[in-house]
């Protein structure tokens, strides 16, 4: 079919040019234009020169092949069929010939947030054109759309089961069937009402009514007090008497005086002269040997520093060089190695005859640098400093061409291919970063429907515009939006797709945005 969009203004229409050869009805067409139709999107007639054209205003309104991307709720499927049967309906009414309603999911227009459906009648005229089978046609919606599994789906196996069940299928019936579907029966249940009553206490035929503090309620009894008069407390007596008070000991401290070690507590608690002076006896020794103690401990300090200079002394200078005898070895600065300490043999390269072994001081071995071998894991073998020269360690090799263990340096087309893809969009009014995750990526307002909310402009409408991924591509689609969308400051066509690439800028209404691929 030759539809293509129009954006003017703040509308957006669905034109469709008349061609010389097509028999347009003017009865339908005079139905369509002057009256307004539930169920039918409202159809606008113009000719310039020549041409004419049939508008139909869609203005806020996706495709439904556009709003069943995706897992369906039940909110949306049972709007979407409720629109079509009412239109079909309406068409009877207004004597429309049903078969002129284009039944294709891209010409039918919902609402995503009412789910309001309008559906495009184009009153021409075909001699051949097949009859509308709405049961089938409702049938292949079911079966090619993926529903949300989230909720409760017991309304497509109702609707399957209707459609398979019914040779003939009747639009009052099915939007019985709807009906029944969309209504929430809610029903509240009356509670009683319940009064509490206090509690009180209640005389019948003159009983008394024991209550429960009655029942644990004791008998009060009378305490006598007996007042104690306190006596000042003498704390020099109390000592006197600790002190002159005899207090058993045990066996183990019967003898404690008997050359033994007498303590503060025994000497107060049996104090005499004799104990006095063994005591103090006993704290000049301790004095004494403290002091013996103190004289000793330089001259074990002195010992054990000497046994350490001897140690010193024992140890072999330099390091010991592997496969070599023990005490030959690199030379330490500041030190004269021993060199008549053990020779080094001399081993030929491979592939030649061994001959017989040389023996050469370590002096002379140390003058030279030994080249590769094959032999030598790595090829090189460890080249030795010569006498009174310090080894390097610290030395970097520039890497050349082509060696091995090099770093390859990276030029720009390489590195850009290393960069990771993360499609997302910039919002220039927060710098907020939102990442395109999906194949259909939704901008818009309606909350319950978009993949990124903008609930603080109004000039951005319910279902504004889609980012599409595709075989590695980017691109924008207006959904008929009122007040568009641009990119680098372009006017895009209302569901058209615009390739956009890295560092594009997008406008969204009065919304700047930049589309980053990484």
């Amino acid at each position: 079919m030759n539809f293509t969009y129009e954006n003017q203004g703040s509308k957006t229409y669905l034109v469709y040019t008349v061609q010389p050869d097509d028999a347009v009805d003017t009865m339908s067409l005079g139905m369509l234009t002057n009256n307004k139709i539930t169920g039918l999107a409202p159809t606008l007639f113009m000719q310039m020169d020549t041409t004419k054209y049939i508008k139909y205003n869609v203005s806020a309104k996706i495709s439904v092949k556009q709003f069943f991307d995706g897992p369906v709720n039940k909110k949306r499927l049972l709007g979407v069929f409720k629109g079509i049967v009412e239109a079909m309906l309406s068409a009877e009414d207004y004597m429309i010939d049903m078969n002129s309603i284009v039944m294709d999911l891209n010409y039918i227009f919902a609402d995503v947030s009412t789910c309001e459906t309008i559906l495009v009648c184009l009153p021409i005229v075909e001699e051949l054109a097949p009859s509308i089978n709405l049961g089938n046609f409702f049938k292949n919606i079911m079966f090619g759309t993926q529903f949300d599994l989230t909720e409760n789906c017991d309304h497509v196996g109702k609707i399957i089961n209707y459609l398979n069940s019914t040779p003939i299928f009747s639009l009052l019936d099915f939007k019985e069937l709807l009906e029944s579907m969309s209504n929430i029966d809610i029903t509240v249940k009356s509670q009683p009402v319940v009064t509490s009553v206090p509690k009180t206490n209640v005389h019948i035929d003159n009983t008394h009514v024991v209550t429960k503090e009655e029942l644990y309620k004791q008998p009060s009894v009378p305490v006598e007090k007996t007042i104690v008069k306190k006596e000042p407390v003498n704390q020099e007596r109390q000592i006197k008497e600790v002190m002159l008070t005899p207090t058993p000991q045990p066996a183990e401290n019967m003898n404690k005086t008997d050359g033994k070690e007498i303590s503060l507590l025994y000497l107060l608690r049996n104090y005499n002269k004799e104990n006095a002076a063994a005591y103090k006896a006993q704290k000049e020794a301790k004095k004494d040997q403290q002091t013996v103690e103190e004289k000793t401990v330089p001259e074990k300090q002195q010992a054990k520093a000497s046994k350490k200079d001897k140690k010193k002394s024992d140890t072999p200078q330099g390091f010991a060089v592997p496969g070599q005898a023990s005490g030959v070895g690199f030379s330490i600065p500041g030190q004269q190695p021993s060199v008549q300490q053990a020779p080094i043999q001399a081993t030929a390269p491979s592939g030649q005859s061994q001959q017989p072994s040389v023996q050469r001081p370590v002096q002379q071995v140390a003058q030279q640098t030994i080249q590769p071998s094959e032999g030598v894991a790595g090829g090189f073998q460890a080249a030795v400093a010569p006498q009174g020269h310090s080894m390097n360690f610290g030395e970097t090799t520039v890497l050349g061409g082509g060696g091995i263990g090099e770093t390859t340096v990276l030029n720009a087309s390489m590195l850009n291919q290393q960069q990771t893809i993360a499609p997302h969009i910039i919002r220039a009014k927060n710098n907020e970063k939102i990442m395109v995750n999906k194949p259909v990526f939704r901008i818009g307002k309606e909350r319950s429907y978009v993949d990124y909310f903008i609930g603080d402009n109004s000039g951005i409408s319910r279902s504004h515009a889609n980012i599409i991924t595709r075989e590695g591509k980017y691109f924008v689609v207006d959904t008929n939006s009122t007040n568009h969308t641009f990119v680098n400051g372009t006017i895009v066509q209302s569901n058209v797709e615009v390739e956009i690439t890295h560092g594009d800028k997008l406008r969204f209404a009065n919304e700047d945005f930049e589309f980053n691929i990484y």
